[in-house]
């Protein structure tokens, strides 16, 4: 009976508790789309608040580290695509969206060679340029709409030299990156 608990039981167990407690959430590229844990911010919020505490502590004490930049970018898309009102005249998404632009290019300018950091990169420039994009004119002058169409243009072109990339590199998802290039409006 000991030798059962021993041989099977104990390292069932042991198995489970290795797979329940992670360090890092998952993260999942699923057609092209990259999503922490079960693609849902909402319902695991709490769950990943001490996360991101941890994540804005680790950057502070070193600010190169490119893992701590690359999931804190990601949080932040998260972020805007679950918790943020897609208002186009308030710039809180906007400013959220643009740091983490900014933290996956350092961690890109940092070296970090890892697929995810690509996908993340060009669905950073995607959500940026739907930020930008020519909807809802009626609440912009003609030089907001002049300058708004500038960065979509320029949002636009940065998401789709990435997916085009990225269509290169993993050819068995190719035709998934090419749905998500931006069109013209």
């Amino acid at each position: 009976m000991k030798t059962l608990i021993f041989c099977y039981i104990l390292p069932a167990i042991w198995f489970f508790f290795i797979n329940a407690t992670q360090a890092q959430p998952p993260v999942k590229v699923i057609n092209g789309v990259i999503f922490v844990g079960n693609s849902s911010l909402e319902k695991n919020g709490k769950m990943y608040a001490m996360f991101i505490d941890s994540l804005d502590k680790k950057l502070k004490a070193n600010v190169n580290d490119t893992t701590s930049l690359f999931y804190r970018a990601l949080f932040y898309l998260q972020y805007n695509s679950f918790v943020v009102n897609p208002d186009l005249s308030t710039n809180r998404a906007t400013n959220k969206l643009l740091l983490a632009r900014k933290m996956a290019d350092r961690a890109d300018s940092l070296k970090m060679h890892n697929f995810n950091l690509k996908v993340l990169r060009a669905q950073i420039f995607k959500e940026l340029a739907n930020r930008y994009a020519p909807i809802e004119t009626w609440r912009f002058n003609d030089q907001q709409l002049a300058d708004r169409k500038k960065k979509f243009e320029y949002f636009k072109n940065l998401a789709n030299q990435h997916y085009a990339q990225l269509a290169e590199v993993d050819k068995s998802n190719a035709w998934d990156y090419q749905k998500l290039k931006i069109k013209d409006y």
